[in-house]
Formats: structure tokens, sequence, C-alpha cells
């Protein structure tokens, strides 16, 4: 008995280091772990004055600058240690964090093509804005 409960209480440990959903809500912030993130950027939901606040806005472009809906999204901080992991619909995804060096990756839910990913600082004061840009879909 003892056994099985320090082998359930261990897979929690494990698996509280990831913070992961399944698709996210558009324009509705949740908290995964100590990140909050929203999934916007379609629509009159992307004009929420909400959105100016949060630090870092990570925008999907084409290889020609227009907006790309849909992405698998992860986030991990400075040793690698993914902190959120989740779908967006839309183009934008917002993110409120500690202080701290981090990468973001996205890969599109609709193409092969490969990820970008980018590693970036939140501000101190005001927005970041972070492009991740996909080559040409085939």
């Amino acid at each position: 008995m003892e056994v099985r409960i320090c082998l359930v209480a261990a897979g929690l440990v494990l698996a509280a280091g990831t913070a992961s959903a399944g698709p996210i809500p558009m324009d509705t912030p949740i908290k995964l772990g100590n990140v909050e993130t929203v999934c916007t950027g379609i629509g009159e939901g992307k004009n929420d004055p909400r959105w100016r606040t949060y630090p870092v806005r990570v925008e999907l472009v084409d290889a020609s600058a227009r907006y790309i809906a849909g992405a698998h999204v992860s986030l991990s901080d400075v040793t690698g240690a993914s902190m959120a992991e989740f779908d967006c619909s839309g183009s934008w995804v917002l993110f409120r964090l500690p202080a701290g060096l981090y990468t973001v990756t996205a890969r599109l839910t609709a193409s092969p093509v490969t990820p970008a990913t980018a590693r970036f600082q939140p501000p101190q004061t005001g927005q970041t804005r972070i492009v991740l840009r996909f080559p040409a879909q085939p």
C-alpha cells in the first residue's frame, strides 16, 4: 500500500511539471501552471483592451507576413523544461509570466511546415511582440 501511494505521488509530481491543455478557448484568459495565456487575434476579439496589458504577444504569420490561425504552441523555460503546451485556433498568443528567459515554439496544425521558434524575455514594462514566421505552405 505504501509503495503504491509513493508511486502515485511521484507520478503527480512529474505530471505537475508541464501545464498542458488541449485546445484553449478563444479570447479567454486561462492559467496553465504559473503562466497566464490567451488565444486571440481573430475578429473583434483581438481588439479587447485587456490584451494590451499582457507583456508578451506572439504572432503567427506566413512568409508574406499575413496572419495564420491554428497552431500547437509550447513554452519552455531557459533549462528547456516545458511550462505550457496547448492548441490555439487564433493567430495571436498572449503570455503573462514571471521574469526569465523563455522559448516559444509553434507548429501549424493544418500544415506540415517546419515549426517556428523564438527565445524571449518578458519586458519590465509594455508589451513585446514576437513574430513567428512560417515558410510558404506547400
